[in-house]
């Protein structure tokens, strides 16, 4: 795999996000937790905690900056590249250009997980949250990434059951992509590398995006 890198004192608002960061790794349950926190505080009147709690949390709009094969083959590997976000421009699409190459099918027989580093300070905070799925890997895919999947293995795989992704050249061409989580309307902001990794009686996938989720204007 890729050589991991390592994520300030302060104001109440650094303190409180690190308190919510330092948690390592968290389940599932724990990041649904405090991202329901974040909507509460969402909801509530305007006050003195609004800049706090929006500053760290809320609706967001998520971008790549790069992607990257982990250091050992696996069956999975990604040849990609996405357009220039454009910070002026958040509602744009990036467009997204190459392909995966799989010499092993994907399907709900497999496990996955899904590690988030965060960075901070220049370090990456590796493994900030940690979500695991025991099985249905690729229904877990579909349902939480539906962008990126309906662009390379297309709608029709999706709504088969059982869901499964068959090896192959699986390809972008200047596609309008939505990284959005449809899941989890509000995520903390900030810096990420996204590792994804995937087994059935061996790993076969590992892949990593380097990412931001920024806040969503209205």
């Amino acid at each position: 795999m890729e050589s991991r890198q390592d994520g300030t004192p302060g104001t109440v608002d650094t303190r409180r996000r690190e308190k919510a960061m330092a948690v390592n790794p968290v389940s599932v349950n724990s990041l649904v937790s405090l991202l329901r926190g974040a909507i509460v505080y969402a909801l509530l009147p305007q006050g003195s905690h609004e800049k706090a709690i929006n500053s760290f949390a809320g609706p967001y709009v998520a971008y790549a900056d790069r992607f990257i094969n982990c250091e050992q083959q696996y069956a999975w590997r990604m040849y990609l590249r996405a357009t220039h976000f454009n910070p002026q421009k958040p509602n744009e699409l990036q467009l997204l250009n190459g392909n995966l190459t799989a010499t092993k099918g994907f399907d709900d027989n497999c496990w996955a997980k899904v590690y988030l580093d965060i960075r901070n300070n220049n370090q990456w905070k590796e493994n900030a949250f940690v979500f695991e799925f025991k099985d249905k890997a690729c229904t877990t895919l579909r349902t939480n990434l539906p962008g990126p999947a309906n662009i390379f293995f297309g709608k029709g795989n999706g709504e088969r059951k059982p869901c499964v992704i068959p090896p192959g050249v699986h390809k972008a061409d200047q596609e309008p992509v939505d990284w959005t989580f449809p899941k989890f309307p509000v995520m903390p902001y900030g810096h990420y590398k996204f590792r994804l990794n995937s087994n059935a009686n061996e790993i076969i996938l590992c892949l990593q995006v380097e990412c931001h989720i920024i806040p969503k204007l209205k």
